[in-house]
């Protein structure tokens, strides 16, 4: 009972201010399998919440203010660049961890490769998530943009169109969308007033909708919610609306995964409309058509984009080799060692990443007990390291 009314609050005041729940198609397709590795992409990045709570992450960590108060808020702007990065520092972080766990007569949650997997595509999903809008904020925006040019919102008037409407979405990416879709009519009739284009960062976008929603006459009808961004739909949608051609196969726009999108969905949104001015005139000179969206489209391709964004590890098995000897590992898990360890030359392959990442979670325990009972801490592991190890344990030459 208790897990499923902390997703509910988690559902309506986290989410509910940024996402909530609720001729290129064919032959660029067939491109990008030939020349790009096929990556897989989850397609509902949120379920891990079940494991967060389930395996009681939830009593000591927060998310947005929702949760334990003993140790780090997972949702304020922490990014786990990449899976490396997130066992790391669950690594590194374990001996403060296992001791409050002591104290609070906490036992260490063993965890299954799927159960690992869902965990960390949930707690990697946060920094896109975002964050509330600041309405205050919004309305500051909403004359510094000179949206007040041409809209009104909450009042009517004359010659003057109004964005009421728009207060019944809740989702920031719809007004995003809007945008987008109108982007070629709004800037030429901006340039032909002598209206700066609106530039957005950080979450102008979620500040922006908050207020048309505040100030919105509709804001009390039923709301409307977009369904979280799928990354696999995503990927579709990076195809079918051609934005594969100009990114990846003809090189027009810039390599996409070399683009820092460390950022919320929010954010990416921004930087997207910030793009359409460089956009427009190439996608003209090339007969390309300006792509439009629909429904949850927006939201589907900046879940692809900052999930195929994630930082590119470095890592050799000849540096796991050196690792496994420098760290220590084979003082107790050498041939013959007096422990029962296995033995590290023999352990492997493992048949992904996250079956190896549960194996050193669910090791750590019995690791820093016998370390700690000859004085000795765990090994600090950067993500590197991890990589190098799991390459090692996975070697072909074996």
């Amino acid at each position: 009972m208790k897990i499923r009314i902390l997703t509910y609050v988690f559902l309506v005041n986290v989410l509910s201010a940024s996402f909530i729940f609720s001729g290129f198609t064919s032959n660029n397709l067939l491109t990008q399998k030939k020349q790009f590795k096929k990556k897989s992409y989850p397609e509902n990045p949120i379920e891990g919440r079940i494991v967060f709570e389930n395996k009681g992450c939830i009593n000591c960590h927060a998310i947005n203010g929702e949760g334990g108060k003993s140790a780090p808020d997972l949702g304020k702007n922490i990014f786990f660049g990449s899976e490396y990065d997130l066992i790391s520092q669950m690594w590194n972080h374990s001996p403060v961890m296992l001791n409050q766990m002591k104290l609070k007569n906490i036992d260490h949650q063993k965890l299954t490769a799927k159960e690992f997997l869902s965990l960390r595509l949930f707690l990697y999903d946060l920094r896109y998530l975002g964050t509330a809008g600041n309405s205050e904020n919004g309305k500051k925006l909403f004359v510094q943009m000179s949206c007040n040019n041409c809209h009104s919102v909450g009042k009517t008037n004359a010659g003057k169109i109004k964005l009421d409407e728009m207060g019944k979405y809740a989702s920031p990416v719809y007004l995003a969308q809007v945008m987008w879709n109108h982007a070629i009519k709004m800037q030429k009739m901006q340039k032909a007033s002598n209206i700066k284009v609106p530039i957005f960062k950080d979450d102008d976008f979620a500040d922006l909708s908050s207020y048309i929603k505040s100030a919105s006459t509709n804001k009390n009808e039923n709301k409307i919610y977009l369904e979280p961004g799928n990354p696999k739909i995503g990927e579709k949608i990076f195809s079918s609306k051609g934005c594969f051609y100009c990114h990846n196969e003809k090189h027009i726009g810039p390599d996409l995964t070399k683009v820092n999108m460390n950022k919320s969905v929010n954010e990416i949104a921004g930087m997207m409309w910030n793009h359409s001015t460089e956009m427009e005139p190439l996608m003209q000179k090339y007969k390309i058509p300006m792509p439009a969206f629909k429904g949850n489209d927006m939201a589907n391709l900046i879940s692809y984009l900052y999930f195929n964004n994630k930082a590119d590890i470095s890592g050799s098995e000849t540096i796991g080799s050196k690792l496994i000897q420098n760290k220590g590992c084979l003082n107790c898990h050498s041939e013959g060692n007096n422990y029962k360890a296995a033995i590290l030359t023999k352990v492997g392959p493992f048949r992904s990443e996250d079956v190896f990442f549960s194996e050193l979670w669910n090791h750590l325990p019995a690791m820093e007990k016998n370390l700690y009972s000859k004085g000795k801490e765990l090994p600090k592991l950067l993500p590197s390291d991890i990589k190098s190890l799991y390459l090692y344990f996975n070697r072909k030459n074996r």
